[in-house]
Formats: structure tokens, C-alpha cells, sequence
């Protein structure tokens, strides 16, 4: 029988914020999964630390939001931890494993542009170091490149704006927050592409945006990055949000831990393990074409409605009545890429998407994803995506049961 090991997770479990069930949800189960892993909840584990008898420490090993007190206290009872917290600004050398915030960034990027916006900017709160690094890394002196450094080795500018740490910490800074919110949307060029991480700012802005005389999406795109249901889903419009798979880096982070305790005690390096975003869930706070250009919008309009069918290049000139050197020139000129890029761009997202969310086998996804055929199929999406279908289906659905 293997040994039995009590590891205390220290996060915020309780809380609604659907980044922290999710890592405790990957966290339990990968405990479920491998016999003498077991996980107790720590919300004050500092404080067990602090009074624990050396020789009888609490716990095995902690998963954790980690605070610099805590890392202390763990290596003082030599307790080897895992930090899961990005904010946590702790420097020493502990191992960490975090969702890939800039490459989530950098789907925002990809998403705004190819929905034809030519105006782009975000919201973070301060102090948040895992949205600025989505955001702009460069704010904190990072060479990590998201969303801002995306777009701007497009050539598009990037504005921003800072909202404080917690906006409704009180009346005052509630008031203060909604009326510099309010002013900064009104001053920026439109149609904006906004890209909001905390889907709480990310709602509100969709709530005041009317009021604004501002239309969602058409001359505000908004796209959160928690995926939050109750503010993502349930008003209106929906808002479309990047899935960053906390899920899967609580079963990552487990899982590093289960193999330091095979290593020995060993907290002397830093190790940090990046899991992908899972997907992006293309919704109602998007789902527009924001290009000024009229034969480029009824383009990109038909090719997002044809893109699963067999269309080339020649279809997509016939539908806007013009000839196809015209459009392919339009396409370079305003979206900087090919109309064949937009529409292998279009038929990817879906099959990302059907990947992720269904179990149907790949060969029968060929028809349905506009690909000429499987092997076609493999090979753009091996050379777009950098590894096989099956592999990423792989990758996505692992914590979705």
C-alpha cells in the first residue's frame, strides 16, 4: 500500500472566483487518482505551520497560494510546497506551476484581430501580475510577450488603463473607478477591441457600455479571461472568455509535488511549469465583424459562415462581387494577412473547438471542419498549431471529466 501523504491546499477554495474552484477542482483530482495523496483544506496553513511541533509537522506538503510568511514557515519544518499563485510576487526559489498567461494574452490578440478591430486596448486591476502579464509583461520589467506585444508587432497601438486592486473596496473607490472607466472608453478610437482579464471589470464595462451609446460588439468588442458562468453566461450579451485551464495546472501542480516527494526534500531550485489556455469561447461580446472596409466585412462575414464548407479564395470573391486579386488585396492591405489565412483561421478555431468539447473521433470531424481531406487536416494543423489533433484533444479534455 503506498504511503500516505497529507498535503494541505491553501487556496481559496471558498471564494467564487472561478480560477480558485478550478485549481482545487484539478488539485482533488489528482488526489482521487493516485492512492496516498491526500488533500485536507489549509486556509490559515501559515498558522498550523507557525504552532507546529518540528517533529510532527501537519502536513506532508502544500499546495499553495503562496505568501513569502508561508514559504518560510514551510522551509523552517521542511515542507516542500508548490506555489499556484501568480500574484503572489514570492521570489525565493520554490517551484511554481501557472497557466500560460501570455500565450492567453496572445489568443485575445489573435481573436480581436481576426474579428477585423482596428483600435485595441485592456483593463487590469493593479497589482494583478498575472492579467499584466497577459496584458503587458514590459509593466513589470517581464520579456514574457502577450497581448499588448502582439498587436504592437502588428503595428497597432495598445491603450490601457489601471483599475485599483479591488474596485468595490469601497463606495469611494467604486465611484471614483466607474467615472474614470467611463471617461477612458469615451476618449478611445472606435470600434475598440477590449480585453478585460477579470471578468468582474469585463462585465461591468459590458453593463455601462449602453449608456455610453457604445454597441456591443459592434463598436465594443470585449473578451474576459476567467470564464466565469454566472458573469460570462447568464446576461446580456454573453462575453467571450479564454478557458487558461486552471483546472489542469492544480493537477500539474499535484502532480510535481507527488514527484518532489520522490526526489527527497528539495526546495534549493525554481522550477516553473506553464500549462496552456484550454480554448476560447467565442461569444456574443465578439461574434461581429468590426472592420470599417465594406467588401472586407461581407468577406470576412461569409467566410465565418463558410468556412466548415468547401469555400476557396474564387467563392469567397464571387460572394462580394468582386474579383479575386481585388479581395486579396483588400485582405493584405487592412487585416495584413491572406483570405486563405482567414479562412484555414476560421476552420481551426471550430475544430479546436470540437476537439476540446466533443469525443467524436478526428476522421469524423474532417467533413464538418471544411478540410479536404485527414491528411490535410493533420498537416495544417500540426504546422499551425505545432502538434497533432490528437495530441491537443489530448491536452484539453484531460481535466474536463
Amino acid at each position: 500500500m503506498a504511503e500516505k501523504r497529507r498535503i494541505g491546499v491553501a487556496v481559496n477554495a471558498q471564494h467564487l472566483h472561478a480560477e480558485d474552484q478550478q485549481l482545487y477542482r484539478g488539485i482533488r483530482k489528482y488526489s482521487q487518482t493516485h492512492d496516498g495523496f491526500e488533500c485536507v483544506l489549509a486556509p490559515f496553513a501559515i498558522d498550523d505551520l507557525r504552532h507546529a511541533d518540528p517533529s510532527a509537522p501537519p502536513f506532508d506538503g502544500l499546495l499553495a497560494q503562496a505568501t513569502r510568511e508561508l514559504v518560510d514557515e514551510a522551509s523552517r519544518l521542511r515542507i516542500p510546497i508548490v506555489d499556484v499563485w501568480r500574484d503572489s510576487r514570492v521570489t525565493v526559489p520554490i517551484s511554481c506551476v501557472f497557466p500560460d498567461f501570455p500565450k492567453g494574452g496572445r489568443m485575445a490578440g489573435q481573436h480581436l484581430l481576426s474579428r477585423g478591430f482596428g483600435h485595441f486596448g485592456y483593463v487590469v486591476n493593479e497589482k494583478r501580475q498575472s492579467q499584466i502579464t497577459m496584458c503587458d509583461a514590459s509593466l513589470i520589467n517581464d520579456d514574457s510577450l502577450g497581448y499588448a506585444a502582439y498587436l504592437e508587432a502588428r503595428g497597432f497601438a495598445c491603450a490601457s488603463f489601471v483599475a485599483p486592486a479591488v474596485v468595490d473596496a469601497s463606495a469611494e473607490v467604486w465611484r471614483s473607478w466607474s467615472h474614470n472607466i467611463r471617461e477612458w472608453l469615451k476618449a478611445q478610437p472606435k470600434p475598440l477591441g477590449l480585453f478585460v482579464p477579470s471578468d468582474l471589470l469585463c462585465r461591468y464595462i459590458a453593463d455601462i457600455a449602453p449608456e455610453l451609446g457604445l454597441k456591443i460588439p459592434h463598436d465594443l468588442g470585449l473578451i474576459c479571461a476567467d470564464n466565469e458562468p454566472n458573469l460570462c453566461l447568464l446576461t446580456t450579451p454573453s462575453l467571450t472568455a479564454i478557458d487558461m485551464d486552471y483546472s489542469q495546472a492544480g493537477y500539474e501542480a499535484a502532480a510535481l509535488l507527488d514527484q518532489m516527494f520522490d526526489e527527497g526534500y528539495k526546495q534549493s531550485g525554481r522550477k516553473i511549469i506553464l500549462v496552456e489556455p484550454r480554448t476560447l469561447h467565442a461569444r456574443r461580446s465578439t461574434d461581429a465583424v468590426a472592420v470599417q472596409e465594406p467588401l472586407v466585412a461581407a468577406a470576412l462575414r461569409f467566410i465565418m459562415d463558410h468556412s466548415c464548407d468547401s469555400i476557396g479564395v474564387q467563392d469567397v470573391a464571387q460572394a462580394v462581387s468582386a474579383s479575386r486579386r481585388t479581395v486579396e488585396r483588400r485582405f493584405r492591405e487592412i487585416l495584413n494577412r491572406s483570405v486563405t489565412q482567414e479562412i484555414i483561421r476560421c476552420r481551426l478555431d471550430r475544430l479546436k473547438w470540437r476537439l476540446a468539447e466533443s469525443d467524436d473521433p478526428i476522421k469524423m470531424l474532417v467533413q464538418e471542419s471544411g478540410f479536404n481531406s485527414a491528411r490535410v487536416l493533420y498537416e495544417t494543423f500540426v504546422r499551425e498549431e505545432g502538434i497533432s489533433p490528437s495530441a491537443y484533444r489530448a491536452k484539453r479534455r484531460f481535466t474536463s471529466s
